[in-house]
């Protein structure tokens, strides 16, 4: 905190000074920020405005990946109508929306993007070369590994570029 003088009164008060920058104003603003929250109705304001859905922050992470990420369904829903990649992949570690939700146990948003992509979206691989199982091991989300499991088997035999398949990457 820092102390200042009214000039007038002689009375000192003390203000804590808060700073953001041009990408966190960006971000709040934005519909990264919105689709983060999930802000349905800031979403839908931003797309009417022309907003490209597509558009990645300075990470490479687009709405999409926001909304999935915090578990926002209807964010995601929104998105994927306005036509959303859901191939997108951030510029740090190539992670898909299905990598995140893997990782974060977001079951009904995973199926709602497998539902769009197919078996080629749980395929895809991120720059270490890990799918979507190995996303679910590594987050040790148990009802995702069992589903994909169940309904994807072939996933299981997968190795990462370091030659590890994805039940070896548990947590446990």
């Amino acid at each position: 905190m820092s102390e200042s003088s009214h000039s007038c009164t002689g009375h000192i008060f003390r203000h804590q000074s808060t700073y953001q920058d041009l990408n966190e104003m960006d971000f709040e603003r934005g519909i990264w920020g919105a689709s983060a929250r999930g802000d349905v109705t800031r979403v839908r304001e931003l797309l009417d405005k022309h907003t490209d859905v597509n558009i990645p922050d300075k990470y490479g992470y687009t709405a999409l990946h926001y909304g999935t990420r915090n578990n926002h369904k209807g964010i995601c829903e929104l998105l994927i109508k306005a036509g959303a990649d859901i191939f997108a992949r951030t510029k740090s570690d190539g992670a898909t929306p299905a990598h995140r939700a893997a990782y974060g146990g977001h079951l009904s948003i995973l199926q709602l993007l497998v539902g769009k992509g197919g078996t080629p979206l749980l395929e895809s691989r991120d720059n270490y070369g890990r799918n979507c199982l190995h996303h679910a091991y590594r987050g040790n989300q148990k009802d995702i590994i069992n589903w994909l499991l169940e309904n994807y088997p072939s996933l299981a035999a997968n190795r990462d570029n370091s030659g590890l398949l994805p039940d070896s990457l548990s947590v446990n």
